[in-house]
């Protein structure tokens, strides 16, 4: 059942105080709506009857929406291929891309450069385990980097929880039934093989040895590695700062407003306006938006901070809605809600307003909502029935 949460998201991330003012540029304290460089949307008075026009918040969800199905598609679409068919398709996909971006290399400077978002977990790892030898070296650490980002998306919500409660092998055990849910071929890999390994002897350790991150030692444990490389409130830390975040940022906006002079125009930051070239934010990530709310070091005007932070409360209304509807119960929504916020980076926290409050919040509802559906499965299983009294 769809959850509105248009009225929940303001007394959710209530912070004012976290968002810095600009003291630079054309004074300009009206909010903009939906920034972006479609400017399609305004029909001539001959056609403006038989158009309709989505807005922003409706294309964004249903973007998000057909990208979920996409990849749902997708994991059932390999399901039952034979693997040489599935690592030929993906050798065409990549081929297709090189074609199509005019790049040659599925890394760029370290960084993937194809959207992988789409594939199946099982396309993944046939790149990354060179199924058929198809794969150059590149493509492989692509595919890899891919199945660790959705590892870690999946794994990061029980970070919090653990980090919070001292379960580790709650952590542990996520993990375990996230390695489960790999296809046939996945688990003959030799990566796979090692990471259920790792984690199945992390789980031991940690129910061992209760209140702290087992030290497994090895190598191929995921989670450890996922530990090290977040914060305590569960969030993955990045080697660049906020000052570079903030330069790249500045430096992006810059390209936008030469290329609008170039045309004859200028850059504009609301569709309300009725000349000049719309803004683009479609390159800029979350983190560098809530960079330019902050605007700790001035960089940015007024109206290009009220711009970014319309952007990134329309992103963050989709994702929180996203999260929200993620389980099919109040523990499910709390650990999506979780994960959404660990996958924020401290200046999306910060402008958000994200507290430790607020995710002791989810962590206690969520652990009471497990220990109820624990508690209900108990003793259905011993009698048929269930007394809510009786657990209380």
């Amino acid at each position: 059942m769809p959850t509105a949460i248009t009225t929940y998201l303001p007394s959710l991330f209530s912070n004012p105080q976290s968002v810095a003012t600009a003291n630079t540029g054309t004074e300009d304290t009206s909010v903009p709506v939906q920034t972006g460089s479609d400017t399609s949307n305004t029909a001539s008075p001959d056609t403006a009857a038989a158009t309709v026009t989505l807005s922003p918040e409706a294309q964004a969800l249903l973007d998000s929406s057909a990208q979920a199905e996409t990849a749902a598609a997708a994991e059932a679409g390999t399901a039952d291929k034979p693997l040489a068919i599935v690592a030929a398709e993906a050798r065409a996909w990549f081929d297709e891309q090189y074609e199509t971006l005019g790049i040659e290399s599925a890394m760029i400077d370290g960084q993937v450069a194809v959207d992988l978002t789409g594939h199946s977990r099982a396309t993944l790892s046939a790149v990354a385990s060179n199924t058929e030898d198809l794969f150059n070296e590149d493509e492989v650490a692509a595919a890899k980097t891919a199945l660790q980002l959705r590892f870690d998306d999946a794994i990061l919500p029980h970070v919090v929880i653990a980090r919070h409660t001292g379960n580790y092998a709650g952590l542990y055990k996520a993990a375990a039934d996230y390695l489960d849910k790999a296809g046939t071929d996945e688990r003959e890999t030799q990566a796979w093989q090692e990471q259920a390994n790792a984690v199945d002897k992390g789980l031991a350790a940690a129910n061992a040895v209760r209140g702290r991150a087992p030290d497994t030692g090895d190598a191929d444990d995921p989670v450890a590695a996922l530990l090290g490389k977040t914060s305590a409130t569960g969030a993955l830390t990045s080697d660049t700062s906020t000052e570079s975040v903030a330069a790249n940022a500045r430096a992006l906006l810059d390209d936008q407003i030469n290329n609008a002079l170039d045309n004859g125009t200028k850059l504009v930051f609301r569709e309300s306006r009725q000349s000049g070239q719309m803004v683009n934010f479609a390159t800029f990530d979350n983190r560098s938006l809530a960079t330019m709310v902050l605007n700790t070091d001035e960089t940015f005007t007024r109206t290009e901070v009220n711009a970014a932070k319309a952007q990134l409360n329309l992103r963050t209304r989709t994702s929180m809605m996203e999260a929200i509807n993620s389980g099919t119960d109040s523990a499910g929504g709390s650990l999506g809600l979780l994960g959404a916020f660990a996958n924020m980076s401290a200046e999306e926290q910060s402008v958000m307003g994200v507290t430790e409050g607020i995710t002791n919040r989810l962590i206690t509802n969520y652990n009471t909502m497990m220990t109820l559906q624990d508690a209900f499965n108990t003793s259905s299983a011993l009698d048929n029935s269930f007394s809510l009294a009786a657990y209380i």
